[in-house]
């Protein structure tokens, strides 16, 4: 038999307990949102110049203006879902090859490494995004608007954000992007709208603006870096035709995919030229703990590039091999 006292203190107990669960959530950011609205990814601070500042506002308004008058057409939607609207790599003539110098960021060119990766494909249960059923029109921006519960959910929002906003920054201003995709992303069990309508599609048909100055080319395998050696002898030769001084690469995840590529391109393009971009770069959830995803977020939810860069190049997080050489975006010296 249990006396009163007992019970009342198995009350107490767990009363306290629930507390502690609630002030634990909310010291995680419990409900917190992130802003879904488009930015730049360069920093246009007090001491920006005026023009600088006012070229990254007209670039964005340009995004935005087509995302409300083409992206939002019934019409395009649906296109949108059945096929890229950006060229792949290996179909290009390679007598085309230079042209797309005229693109290069002051020489460098952005290799994207499954982007998107954890919105669309993570499956480790902890952390699991948009549900496997959603049929929504734009899987990217429900998942960024749904609240936050843990520091880690955050983060990865965070990530996902800063990369969409990117692609859609450097489409629009034509800057020399190439993306590697899962390869047969559609067939992975892991991608969460195999069942539905093509998400991944839409979402990089809508963050790459249709612009001439992205390309896509497939990784050998869904959940790996590397690429077939018919398309890294494409890529390479590509690279340089164009004379790219620089590779600039980003994308998902740190001390994975990413570090597979990493070590198939450096191999085969000068290793001093190859640097990874912590502003457009992933961490997988496995591999960094709450603390230091809390650690890595300001107040208001963006992440402090700073701290990401010094964790990357410490390997705090990544479970890295080999710590890359980093790159992080500045506004190009005499821009606008």
């Amino acid at each position: 038999m249990i006396r009163p006292s007992e019970e009342r203190l198995r009350g107490a107990a767990v009363a306290a307990g629930l507390l502690l669960i609630v002030i634990s959530l909310s010291a995680s950011g419990c409900a917190s949102r992130i802003s879904t609205k488009i930015s730049s990814p360069y920093k246009a601070d007090e001491a920006a110049k005026e023009e600088a500042k006012l070229h990254i506002k007209t670039v964005i308004k340009a995004i935005e203006e087509r995302n409300f008058k083409v992206e939002s057409n019934p019409e395009w939607k649906t296109k949108a879902y059945e096929q890229f609207m950006i060229k792949r790599l290996t179909s290009l003539d390679e007598g085309d090859y230079e042209k797309y110098a005229r693109y290069l960021d002051g020489g460098a060119v952005y290799i994207i490494v499954h982007p998107a990766y954890y919105t669309f494909f993570n499956s480790d249960g902890a952390f699991p995004g948009p549900a496997p059923e959603f049929t929504g029109q734009d899987a990217m921006e429900s998942f960024l608007s749904e609240a936050s519960y843990s520091p880690k959910m955050t983060l990865m929002k965070a990530q996902e954000k800063r990369l969409r906003d990117f692609l859609e920054y450097m489409s629009t201003e034509k800057k020399l992007v190439i993306l590697i995709l899962p390869r047969k992303y559609e067939e992975f069990p892991a991608y969460r709208f195999r069942q539905s309508r093509d998400e991944y599609k839409l979402y990089i048909n809508e963050a790459t603006n249709e612009s001439e100055s992205v390309l896509y080319l497939y990784s050998r395998k869904s959940n790996r870096g590397t690429l077939a050696e018919r398309d890294k002898r494409k890529l390479l030769k590509f690279l340089y035709e164009i004379k790219a001084k620089e590779v600039l690469i980003g994308g998902g995840f740190v001390g994975r995919c990413i570090e597979d590529f990493f070590k198939d391109i450096e191999q085969s393009f000068s290793d001093d030229r190859v640097f990874l971009v912590p502003e457009i770069t992933a961490i997988s959830p496995a591999d960094v703990s709450s603390g230091v995803a809390s650690d890595m977020l300001n107040s208001d939810g963006t992440i402090n590039i700073s701290k990401l860069s010094a964790n990357i190049q410490g390997n705090v997080v990544g479970n890295q091999e080999i710590i890359p050489r980093i790159r992080n975006i500045a506004f190009p010296e005499g821009a606008p």
